[in-house]
């Protein structure tokens, strides 16, 4: 059984939460992803009494409870998923990712962007994608930057950028490889931001800034198919500052 569906069913659940509960237990996978209104139509019970049962489990609420769920579902290899619930978890990871956004976090690093400072982009791989979208827009609205797409071109910049320069980081694995280039920066007191999908990275802490999305790193036959939508929306947020001057000046 799902360890958190376990703790639940050694609470004093009210008949009500017992419901909730069972619903969980018989859609554990399609449940995980719906939204807080979608669950209250299908059981008939309010928003707030499915956000106490969540409480009652010491989770901070109902986000946390699907957060948890989804990780015990992954951890446990339970998560199969229709074609319909495929759709349904896009939209709710979507949506999670919106909401993890820290915005202030966001503007600093748009200001950093538009500040006029020597800008460096670099994605490799997939994250090449991002990349060179954020560069291209960047360059439209007059804000030049330099795209880099290959490690060793970066690791001989790292060595040759002027102190004020900035370096725009994506990299989905938040590989150590990469280790090298953030400790120099840090030595150097450079200005580096990493957009990662990997909570644990070992770049997040000589990094300057960093944002971690909810992407998945997943492969197929040795292919990363890490769809990056979640580097995607981070890019597209920071374009729209950029765009709105909502940057609040130079940092």
């Amino acid at each position: 059984m799902i360890p958190l569906f376990e703790r639940a069913r050694q609470l004093n659940l009210t008949q009500t939460e017992q419901e909730i509960l069972n619903y969980f237990e018989q859609n554990p996978s399609s449940a995980a992803y719906m939204s807080l209104q979608e669950l209250s139509r299908v059981l008939y019970t309010s928003n707030a009494t499915i956000v106490r049962f969540c409480q009652k489990l010491g989770l901070g609420g109902y986000n946390d409870f699907k957060y948890q769920l989804r990780r015990e579902l992954k951890e446990s290899g339970r998560e199969v998923l229709q074609f319909d619930d495929y759709i349904r978890r896009s939209i709710a990871l979507f949506q999670d990712n919106i909401v993890s956004i820290d915005l202030q976090t966001a503007e600093r690093i748009a200001a950093l962007l538009t500040s006029k400072r020597p800008l460096y982009i670099y994605g490799g791989n997939l994250s090449s994608l991002p990349a060179k979208y954020l560069q291209m827009v960047l360059n439209s609205l007059d804000y030049p930057s330099i795209l880099v797409e290959w490690d060793r071109l970066l690791t001989a910049l790292i060595n040759t950028v002027s102190d004020d320069a900035v370096l725009f980081i994506l990299s989905a694995h938040g590989n150590d490889r990469y280790l090298p280039v953030f400790r120099k920066a840090k030595a150097r007191n450079l200005t580096t931001i990493l957009i990662t999908c990997d909570p644990d990275s070992p770049l997040i802490p000589y990094s300057t800034i960093s944002i971690c999305t909810n992407d998945q790193n997943r492969e197929y036959r040795h292919t990363d198919v890490n769809s990056r939508i979640g580097f995607f929306t981070v890019i597209q947020i920071l374009i729209e500052l950029a765009a709105q001057g909502r940057t609040g000046g130079t940092p």
